[in-house]
């Protein structure tokens, strides 16, 4: 039929909001066996460091919004944003580290050639759930522990 395309594409967006986490999960996971979502690269949202898998804050979310723009009406609904109603969605799972602090939410240190810049990230407690095989860390990372000035 002419909607089965479609139906394809919609199998990372969730009927109910209690999907929600499990369907972004998933949207990632398929996302870096195709290389849809890149990793390690200047401009990716996932990148492996600490021997796991970081997500840069709020851009994943927001990226799973884009390819999920109905997830807006939604968020309307409950009086926030999309990404705000994902990021919780996934929090929810309890599948980050949290820093001893007991945060979610991590500060990663970005080296380059020219500058240094920090980004705001989760860390997975188990790389497994996105990566079949480990990838090697991002050598430009370093995570800033709670010492060093995490979020507070």
């Amino acid at each position: 039929t002419d909607c089965a395309p479609e139906a394809v594409e919609d199998v990372f967006m969730p009927s109910r909001s209690t999907d929600l986490g499990q369907g972004f999960v998933g949207w990632m996971k398929s996302g870096i066996a195709t290389r849809r979502l890149f990793i390690n690269d200047t401009k990716a949202l996932v990148h492996t460091v600490d021997g796991t898998a970081m997500l840069v804050t709020p851009g994943i979310f927001k990226r799973y919004v884009q390819e999920h723009p109905e997830l807006e009406k939604l968020a309307q609904a409950k009086e926030t944003t999309g990404w705000k109603l994902v990021q919780r969605a996934f929090e929810k799972q309890g599948l980050h580290r949290k820093t001893s602090k007991s945060l979610n939410i991590w500060t990663i240190k970005v080296s380059g050639p020219r500058k240094t810049k920090e980004l705001k990230a989760y860390l997975l407690q188990d790389p497994k759930l996105l990566f079949p095989e480990q990838p090697l860390d991002n050598p430009s990372l370093t995570v800033i522990t709670d010492a060093e000035g995490g979020v507070e």
